[in-house]
């Protein structure tokens, strides 16, 4: 990680920040990339990212800012290089490199890319809340899950958790970490744990594929009640 400890500024090119594949353990590698730019530069009062793609592909995918029934982040999208179609609430936008595309919490949105290397810069903040970057080991445990180590993920997540006791979503990502590592009695744990904090939880376990193997346990049905 890149730090501006004595001269108070870093400087750093796209092609020197270390790319990492989006897609997950059970999906085709699409080319879609993520660079971790908050990471790098060690940011700390707001949240930034890039993500690239090749034409056709959905370098932003769908999805809102509002998670779990509560307003997220607001969005700046910057697209570096290339262009995209961004589709927002159903309408199009043409944006070319240069292009800026601020996005509130609770539009739908996405970017596909019309050109190969498509690039955008996500910059974003929770409108009147002070941003609280997610411990180190989030994003490592994230990655490990990429690479289908989901033991070492669900290391690096329990950690998360000791860190962020109150938070849904970090016993949610540790329940699914749990459930693909064969350890259904800690995901069953965890699970309960977030839905004790947020029922709506409920909604994404009912779909994620993660969460498969212990779908036929009495207790996670007792959770989706």
């Amino acid at each position: 990680m890149t730090t501006a400890v004595e001269k108070g500024y870093v400087f750093a090119k796209l092609e020197e920040l270390e790319a990492a594949p989006t897609a997950g353990p059970d999906a085709t590698d699409d080319g879609r990339r993520r660079y971790n730019v908050r990471r790098h530069f060690d940011v700390t009062s707001f949240g930034v990212n890039a993500f690239s793609g090749p034409s056709g592909i959905d370098v932003i995918n769908a999805h809102d800012e509002m998670l779990l029934g509560e307003a997220g982040q607001e969005e700046l999208y910057v697209v570096l290089q290339g262009a995209a179609t961004f589709e927002i609430d159903g309408e199009a936008i043409e944006a070319p490199a240069g292009s800026f595309v601020l996005v509130r919490p609770t539009a739908m949105r996405k970017a596909t890319a019309k050109d190969d290397e498509t690039t955008i810069l996500v910059v974003g903040g929770t409108p009147g809340k002070v941003y609280e970057p997610y411990p180190e080991e989030a994003s490592e445990a994230l990655a490990a899950y990429d690479k289908g180590d989901y033991e070492d993920a669900l290391a690096k997540q329990r950690i998360v958790v000791e860190k962020r006791p109150s938070d849904p979503v970090v016993h949610f990502n540790a329940g699914c970490f749990a459930a693909r590592a064969g350890l259904g009695d800690e995901a069953i744990e965890h699970l309960g744990r977030a839905v004790e904090i947020n029922e709506r939880i409920k909604e994404l376990m009912a779909t994620d594929e993660d969460l498969d193997s212990i779908r036929d346990d009495q207790r996670f049905a007792d959770l989706t009640k």
